[in-house]
């Protein structure tokens, strides 16, 4: 089975392009043969990000237009972390709900 994923190429601290690709390695490497050893690759997949977007300290940021102000990007949760947050807050619901019909959980 052939999976994608979305990878940013990094130079100079900067989303240069965004590609498809089946893997890291592969990524890396022709990021590399672009533009140059110190450029590298990053799976984007998780993050709302764009070419002209920094990259540092193992973090995207984004310029903020009325200010000029780096401001981390948060990444999308994964399907797992989404799972379990809907379960902790299907857990209190049924606590709340228990409540307010006089039972106990």
């Amino acid at each position: 089975m052939l999976v994608h994923q979305i990878f940013a190429r990094i130079f100079e601290g900067e989303i240069k392009n965004i590609v498809i690709g089946e893997n890291y390695p592969m990524e890396d490497h022709l990021t590399k043969m672009i533009y140059g050893d110190d450029a590298f690759a990053v799976d984007i997949t998780q993050y709302p990000v764009g070419i002209g977007y920094k990259y540092h300290d193992g973090f995207f940021w984004k310029i903020e237009e009325n200010t000029s102000e780096e401001v981390m990007v948060d990444p999308y949760p994964t399907q797992e972390q989404e799972i379990e947050l809907l379960k902790a807050e299907n857990e209190e619901l049924i606590i709340v709900l228990a409540d307010l019909i006089g039972g106990g959980v």
